[in-house]
């Protein structure tokens, strides 16, 4: 039983032509996979024809390779060889330390994201010999979390959180974020490597990333003020914002409580969609009070075009540059909680309007966060039409 069962505003009916939205759906995703699987390399990997960093294949790889892996079989296959061209590469791309992203020690490759995803395509695709490698990425993991072992203490905004791979000690650089969270915690429950003490640690950066009224600190607010007389926690809503100490990842802006003065983080939507796949990632039943209030959030600010809670026609455009994350994140958290209504046709409708001849996509607004690559837009494009048809199913 997924949210559904529990009552929300503005849900709607179910669709009232399923068959037919899903055969819109499935052509849409079939058209754009192919694209894909058109452009990998000869070696078996993908890489990005718009920017350097993602040019090594490292990180765009399996992430696209996981992309098409969740589509349902009878809607698109890969052709013959192509999944183990795709794991060929990633095998010589993985150190013996269990780590994708850093095969260039000039220009690292997103390191946390590319070994969550390659540990998931070999979870899927890995063959007996792999079992050794599977570990090793686990492990590695598990062990770039911030916490103790790595001089994190709880009180820290960053602890229980991962990052980008390249800073561990505390430091001003100690880049965390969400999104980075979101996607290690998802390779790990799939790795079934999710453990009591690492799920507690994950949920208690969660927590302040979704604005807890029982949470005691504050990411804005120096720590060392927190203990002053009359210290109230911003205001909650059930959503998400990004990073706990690093403010431009927060696309939301900054706010002030009414009631304090004090400057907050806002809640918006592909952050809170983030927020949900996490905290279910870390072992969180879809039947929790946090998962449930997160809901309603999104439940609120329905609209599919933009991510809510990010200012539009902003001098820095964040709303116009991810709307193809948006649509993936969202699907894949309706998809997650069983979210009734006509959600698949509204997704279907919108790519209807923006799929090019050859099956891809791009937002050429999306320079900020590089949707403006076709491989890295269509590969998005894919996840969200892949779980919408899995959740009509």
């Amino acid at each position: 039983m997924g949210v559904s069962c529990v009552p929300l505003a503005t849900f709607g009916e179910r669709d009232a032509d399923p068959v037919a939205a899903e055969a819109n759906t499935a052509e849409a995703t079939r058209q754009a996979c192919q694209f894909l699987w058109n452009k990998q390399s000869a070696d078996g990997a993908w890489r990005s024809e718009t920017y350097g960093l993602l040019k090594s294949g490292q990180s765009l790889t399996p992430f696209v390779l996981i992309a098409l892996s969740e589509v349902p079989a009878e809607v698109a296959t890969a052709p013959d060889g192509a999944i183990e061209k795709a794991m060929a590469y990633l095998r010589r791309m993985s150190s013996k330390d269990g780590f994708h992203g850093r095969a260039d020690p000039d220009l690292f490759d997103y390191p946390n994201y590319a070994t969550a995803y390659a540990l998931r395509c070999f979870l899927r695709y890995g063959k007996n010999d792999d079992r050794n490698r599977i570990q090793a990425m686990t492990s590695y993991l598990v062990n770039q979390q911030f916490a103790e072992t790595t001089g994190f203490k709880p009180d820290s905004v960053a602890y229980g959180g991962w990052g980008f791979g390249v800073n561990r000690r505390p430091t001003l650089a100690s880049f965390v974020d969400l999104s980075h969270t979101r996607r290690v915690l998802a390779a790990l429950a799939e790795a079934s490597a999710v453990s009591p003490s690492t799920g507690a640690k994950a949920e208690r950066f969660l927590s302040l990333l979704q604005k807890s009224p029982r949470e005691k600190r504050s990411p804005i607010i120096p720590v060392t003020h927190l203990k002053k007389k009359g210290f109230a926690p911003p205001p909650y809503d059930g959503g998400f914002f990004s990073s706990p100490n690093v403010s431009y990842a927060n696309k939301g802006r900054i706010a002030k409580d009414p009631r304090t003065g004090q400057p907050y983080y806002q809640s918006y939507a592909t952050a809170t969609c983030d927020g949900i796949l996490s905290l279910l990632a870390s072992g969180v039943s879809e039947k929790d009070s946090r998962v449930i209030d997160a809901a309603r959030w999104l439940d609120r600010h329905p609209d599919w075009a933009l991510p809510a809670g990010i200012p539009a026609k902003h001098p820095e455009p964040w709303c116009e540059s991810m709307i193809y994350y948006h649509l993936a994140a969202r699907a894949e958290a309706y998809a997650k909680l069983d979210w009734p209504g006509n959600w698949r046709q509204d997704l279907t409708n919108l790519f209807a309007k923006t799929q090019r001849p050859d099956g891809s996509f791009i937002n050429l607004e999306g320079g900020l966060m590089k949707e403006d690559d076709p491989i890295l837009c269509s590969t998005l494009a894919v996840t969200a039409l892949g779980h919408a048809l899995v959740s009509a199913n």
